[in-house]
């Protein structure tokens, strides 16, 4: 009975540990705008990837995804992303998808991963991707590299997200 009881208890606390945000880092407040964050282990400061809308709600057809910091490790304050690293880590470029409310993502710094901004509503939008071979809503990305050098080199990216289907929570860590 007690070999059972600690089996049933590793089963129900895996699953929350696996899925728990580093602690050391500040989770994002959830806002109507937040489509997904990405951390690293670098410091505390994370990249926020906010949809814009128009005054309809209603993506805005030209910009409709906002990236900006938030730096935890001074005073929590926004601050807009450098050319660089609009350019070359964390920008994003979109295509419409005509005749739909969608459209493909792609972020600058990984050309090979597929995302999907979805308009469900006004003022309401998601990122969807795939996250272990579901379909799943993106949460948040965490980005472990090794900063040594002169230039960071990413040994693996972990997704966080909920399946569209199941409305469970989604993992996948992506080793480079």
């Amino acid at each position: 009975m007690g070999k059972l009881l600690s089996i049933l208890f590793i089963a129900m606390i895996y699953p929350m540990v696996m899925f728990t945000q580093n602690e050391k880092y500040a989770i994002p407040p959830k806002t109507d705008t937040l489509l997904f964050y990405i951390q690293r282990n670098h410091n505390s400061n994370t990249i926020i990837y906010d949809a814009k809308y128009e005054e309809n709600g209603t993506l805005d057809r030209d910009e409709p995804i906002i990236v900006y910091w938030i730096r935890y490790d001074e005073q929590g304050q926004k601050m807009e992303l450098r050319t660089v690293e609009k350019w070359y880590a964390y920008g994003v470029d979109w295509k419409k998808i005509e005749h739909k409310k969608k459209y493909s993502i792609k972020l600058v710094a990984d050309k090979e991963h597929k995302f999907w901004l979805q308009q469900l509503a006004p003022y309401k939008s998601v990122i969807i991707t795939e996250i272990n071979k579901k379909r799943s809503i993106l949460d948040h990305i965490y980005i472990f590299a090794d900063n040594s050098g002169m230039w960071p080199i990413v040994k693996y990216i972990e997704l966080f997200g909920t399946d569209i289907n199941a409305k469970e929570s989604t993992y996948e860590k992506i080793i480079h």
